[in-house]
């Protein structure tokens, strides 16, 4: 049965599951064989683990807003100097069909001191849900086992092509990117809000990485990578989620929504990445296909 059938087939599988009392602590001790997380906005911070002073900064989603009236609750990861910080999704998830992945996620610098750093990084990592090093290490420094897309807005000499605005591709906790786009649609401190696509095609080991201002997916990649995932991370399971770092500089470094899906499913429409109707905001749908049950998990603010 293909996943768009399983997906047309969800109201009556969710009653299928309630009936036989699947619960959250399923989902913790059986890894998921497709995941597709749908966070709108993050209202809720319930399925995450936050580590360093991200912890400290958003617990549960209260108090951190978009810049607009109206807007809803984003993923601060930094407010100040000398942090270090991280966000990811507390149960490892598995990437076992041909340990492939497509996500996409939206995110905003503001509120700049001394000059705006360090940035963010998208990282898929195997050690624990942790922070690595602040400043230049981006919260990425040190997360062995480990891939990441890092959106950099400080200057660290040659490991940065000395550049102060640029996006990288990096692997096992190195912020020396192994492929690095020094030319970026608007400057990452320009306030700018930003749509970035990472995708990873186990079949063919291309990693590619989009950047666009609107939400848009751009036809051309800003850059790409052919790289074995399960080499690197030594295994298929993994944790997906966020880091940033600040040093002698600082940035208000903001996630505001994001899709991630553990299959290769490039990302057209972002407020619809499931096909069929819009699910709700911060829906976590996981499908434990090998069970043949399909639960989800409202997130609610």
């Amino acid at each position: 049965m293909s996943k768009k059938s399983e997906f047309s087939k969800s109201t009556g599988l969710r009653r299928l599951a309630g009936m036989i009392g699947v619960s959250g602590a399923l989902f913790a001790a059986a890894p998921a064989h497709a995941l597709l997380v749908n966070m709108q906005n993050f209202n809720s911070l319930a399925d995450f683990t936050l580590n360093g002073v991200t912890a400290t900064i958003d617990t549960g989603g209260v108090g951190v807003v978009g810049p607009n009236v109206g807007d809803e609750r984003v993923l601060r990861l930094t407010n100040n100097y000398a942090q270090s910080g991280s966000a990811f999704l507390t149960n490892a998830i598995s990437l076992a069909s041909d340990a492939s992945f497509s996500s996409y996620f939206e995110f905003q610098f503001t509120n700049q001191g001394n000059g705006g750093a360090d940035g963010i990084v998208f990282t898929v990592q195997t050690v624990a849900n942790t922070a690595g090093g602040g400043g230049g290490g981006i919260g990425y420094d040190g997360l062995a086992n480990s891939v990441g897309v890092e959106f950099d807005n400080w200057n660290n000499g040659p490991c940065d092509g000395n550049n102060d605005n640029h996006a990288g591709i990096n692997l096992s906790g190195s912020v020396c990117s192994v492929v690095r786009a020094d030319t970026l649609p608007a400057q990452l401190d320009s306030g700018s809000i930003f749509h970035a696509w990472v995708d990873y095609n186990g079949v063919t080991d291309s990693l590619e990485v989009r950047l666009a201002l609107n939400d848009t997916r751009p036809a051309a990649a800003l850059m790409s990578y052919t790289v074995d995932l399960v080499s690197v991370l030594g295994t298929t399971n993994a944790f997906v989620g966020f880091t940033s770092g600040t040093g002698a500089a600082t940035a208000d470094h903001d996630i505001r929504r994001w899709v991630f899906n553990s299959e290769f499913a490039p990302v057209v429409d972002p407020t619809n990445p499931g096909g069929g109707s819009v699910p709700e905001p911060g829906i976590l749908a996981l499908m434990l296909s090998g069970l043949g049950w399909f639960g989800v998990r409202r997130l609610r603010g």
